[in-house]
């Protein structure tokens, strides 16, 4: 009876080995890609409680599915200076999310198609006179614009008031560290993503026990940019079929770009 049983057991003990040698042949053929990650950049890429999350990062976890099985995406959330500096010393692929910036960024040789649309703002005290400080007529003292480490986010009329003296460009680490700075009055501005800005204004106030943010203003709109993911030109040189790789990110990107789009359309 045991030899009987046995023998009736063996075409499902056969089936389960080759489902397993299926499943790591499968683990094996897939090519890892690792994608850095702006680490405090929320709604659009941050951590909480360990875990890396935002906007961008559900979007790219839906891209990766649909690059299954050659590809799988990882990310590795890190301070954004230091992402930018390890894509352009070649030792990382890829970052996420930069906008477009051939001139001054030419370590990145290519970028995605568009993962989201970022509207540029600059946030003041409500009794600052932005105005004064574009003016031939320089101010005694200059103001100081938060921005955050790495990011280029300036159009050509603040890059002159910075060059000519009227503003002063102070670097910080995070939207968290600006937003900090502006509450306690020790920037007069900060300059970033609208969205990304208003959510930790409002977080920032809470947390300070302040009613409103009615002693700020957006005070105006500077640039609308585009996210992507952006890959070391450096890096791409030693990326086999690299090309290939481009062309199906970018596939699934509009694919699931169009499957939003819909979803949104319909729900409107």
């Amino acid at each position: 009876m045991i030899i009987k049983h046995y023998l009736r057991l063996r075409p499902l003990v056969a089936l389960s080995f080759l489902l397993f040698c299926s499943a790591h042949l499968f683990a094996a053929d897939s090519q890892e890609v690792r994608i850095l990650v702006d680490d405090d950049y929320p709604s659009y890429s941050y951590i909480e409680n360990g875990k890396v999350k935002g906007i961008y990062i559900d979007f790219i976890r839906q891209v990766s599915r649909e690059l299954a099985p050659n590809y799988h995406i990882r990310f590795l959330p890190l301070p954004w200076k230091r992402a930018l500096m390890l894509v352009e010393q070649g030792k990382e692929l890829a970052i996420l999310p930069p906008y477009k910036h051939p001139e001054t960024r030419p370590f990145i040789s290519h970028y995605s198609e568009k993962i989201g649309l970022e509207e540029v703002v600059v946030l003041c005290h409500k009794n600052v006179r932005l105005v004064d400080y574009f003016s031939q007529n320089k101010n005694s003292k200059p103001l100081s614009l938060g921005i955050n480490a790495g990011y280029i986010l300036l159009n050509d009329k603040y890059s002159k008031a910075v060059k000519q003296g009227t503003i002063l460009l102070e670097s910080n680490k995070s939207t968290e560290h600006n937003v900090e700075k502006l509450l306690k009055r020790r920037i007069d501005c900060y300059i970033n993503d609208k969205t990304s800005t208003l959510l930790v204004l409002k977080d920032a106030l809470a947390q300070y026990d302040m009613p409103n943010n009615a002693d700020f203003i957006v005070m105006e709109t500077i640039s609308s940019q585009s996210a992507h993911i952006g890959f070391s030109k450096e890096y791409v040189k030693h990326f086999t079929d690299f090309e290939s790789f481009l062309a199906e990110l970018n596939n699934a990107i509009k694919q699931i770009s169009n499957q939003q789009r819909t979803t949104d359309s319909v729900e409107q």
